[in-house]
């Protein structure tokens, strides 16, 4: 217990000496129930349309339209659907290496991507059939279409972590604001509808590729199932962000002015 001087009236205050337990207390109390008050320039940023659908394009490049050309090439020059698939795929193969080289880390994706890759390379080897290649990128996609789903049963859905990567690059000042903004009833709301949105067209996108795979000729699905994927991919895209627009709109005129950066 110590004393403080009143100013004003000379009086001798007692005050009472405040223990580390009970600032972490209040800490906590802060952290969780009151959205952190963020300077302009630490607040996440809106992710931004243009950029977020240029950063696809050496995505598509590598995954789509290398494969498919070298396909083309190889299959032409009288190479077998399943050498050709092979070879085709080292294209993303290399990519997703290169990508772990440059950042020093093995993300889920990264692994589960190679393991499909590996998969379905050796099913094409050992079988002979050139659709076991083909069928791995539905699985992934249906694996991720999947993951979505069950996280809207955890505490925070996969929308949350993704736009949070996406908004702060990491930056812990801005990870810990984002966080903040959990309280919201509407941000929870937005991040719970684009994540069972996108369980469901992923998972329609995976079951529609595996039928047409087993019943369409493997070069014709060479060329489609990337179409096919790019294009609903696309539509998805333009929807979460107009309806993210939506949604900061909404926040705005409710006076929830840092839902924008959700």
């Amino acid at each position: 217990m110590s004393e403080r001087r009143c100013a004003k009236c000379d009086v001798c205050l007692p005050i009472r000496d405040v223990t580390l337990d009970e600032m972490a207390e209040f800490e906590d109390r802060q952290s969780t129930n009151t959205p952190l008050p963020a300077p302009a320039d630490i607040s996440p940023e809106p992710i931004r349309r243009a950029g977020f659908f240029l950063s696809l394009i050496p995505e598509i490049l590598v995954n789509a339209v290398l494969p498919v050309v070298a396909y083309t090439i190889l299959t032409s020059r009288g190479w077998s659907p399943v050498a050709a698939l092979s070879t085709s795929a080292a294209f993303p193969v290399i990519a997703t290496l290169v990508s772990i080289a440059r950042t020093r880390s093995l993300d889920g994706l990264a692994l589960i991507s190679l393991i499909l890759i590996v998969i379905g390379l050796l099913g094409s080897l050992v079988s002979g059939s050139p659709r076991f290649h083909l069928v791995k990128e539905s699985v992934m996609t249906g694996v991720f279409g999947i993951a979505c789903a069950v996280s809207l049963a955890l505490p925070r859905p996969l929308a949350f972590f993704f736009g949070r990567q996406f908004a702060t690059a990491g930056d812990p000042a801005r990870v810990q604001i984002w966080n903040s903004y959990w309280v919201y009833p509407q941000f929870r709301r937005v991040q719970y509808t684009i994540t069972a949105v996108w369980a469901v067209v992923l998972l329609l996108d995976a079951g529609v590729r595996v039928v047409l795979t087993l019943v369409l000729p493997v070069g014709s699905m060479v060329w489609l199932s990337p179409v096919i994927f790019y294009s609903g991919l696309f539509a998805l895209l333009m929807w979460m962000f107009s309806y993210i627009a939506r949604s900061r709109a909404r926040a705005s005129a409710a006076g929830v002015a840092t839902l924008g950066a959700a």
